[in-house]
């Protein structure tokens, strides 16, 4: 695998992209050097294979349309980092590790100001990987499963308040059709033989402790905060995850699904031209 040159600081890997889509993955770093203080409290569980699966995401979108995503990857442990939540609980007392969770955070703070510059909207997806038993990919728009559970109608009265709000500014199509229809990711990646949480086939986990809303990342980076992107927490089954192959499908994919869902609901098309 060959990738553009990346920048590393404090433990993080950055590789500027040009296309209006960020990538983090903040849970696949395995490095735990003993000068850094470890976590106390909270969440310590690697997610397996993130990293990996990031890596093949970012050279299959170069595949697919001849530029990258501007990428973000924690290099540090979860034991001694944890990038998907809020300063006071994602670090010890320790300098580095507050450094490293600040460098973290202002890489995607500044992807997100180059999207916005470049593009006036874009897409941040925040890479995370779940063992649930339904073994679906889990798409967070920061709603709860019991919203999802919802009918239509009462379903589109949180539009407003899910992580891709103002796609609605731009896109022909429903919120339900954003976030389940034929064109939602679910859906794209469901067609794929990726069954995906939610979408037409699975609209919501049948068990509301097997689904992930959505955390402190996309909260922060959801459009309704006044950012230019829109925010979606993706979570990858095991499978997803566990092997290069599977990887690599996994990869090719999500990446066409993504570009099909820009083409649809930001009316850019992104594929390189053959």
């Amino acid at each position: 695998m060959t990738r553009r040159p990346s920048i590393n600081e404090n433990f993080i890997e950055y590789l500027e992209g040009s296309l209006p889509i960020i990538i983090s993955a903040p849970h696949g770093g395995t490095f735990a050097p003993n000068d850094i203080v470890n976590r106390t409290d909270g969440v310590f569980d690697r997610d397996d294979y993130t990293k990996e699966l990031t890596l093949e995401i970012i050279e299959e979108f170069f595949k697919q349309t001849n530029c990258y995503p501007h990428t973000i990857m924690m290099d540090l442990c979860r034991t001694k980092v944890d990038a998907n939540r809020e300063e006071n609980e994602a670090v010890s007392k320790d300098e580095q590790s507050i450094a490293t969770y600040r460098s973290f955070h202002s890489f995607i703070e500044e992807s997100i100001s180059k999207v916005g510059k470049k593009y006036q909207k874009g897409l941040y997806l925040d890479i995370h990987g779940q063992s649930h038993q339904h073994k679906a990919i889990e798409f967070g728009y920061l709603l709860t499963n019991d919203i999802l559970r919802l009918e239509n109608d009462k379903l589109s009265a949180y539009a407003k308040r899910s992580s891709i709000a103002t796609i609605s500014d731009y896109s022909d199509y429903s919120f339900i059709e954003q976030i389940k229809g034929d064109y939602s990711l679910g859906t794209l990646m469901s067609k794929k033989g990726f069954a995906s949480i939610p979408s037409k086939d699975m609209p919501y986990a049948s068990k509301d402790d097997e689904y992930f809303e959505g955390a402190y990342n996309t909260k922060t980076y959801a459009s309704t905060n006044g950012n230019c992107v829109s925010a979606i927490q993706i979570e990858f089954p095991y499978y997803c995850r566990e092997s290069n192959v599977n990887r690599k499908e996994t990869a090719k994919a999500i990446v066409s699904s993504i570009l099909e869902f820009m083409k649809t609901h930001f009316n850019l098309n992104l594929k390189k031209v053959d």
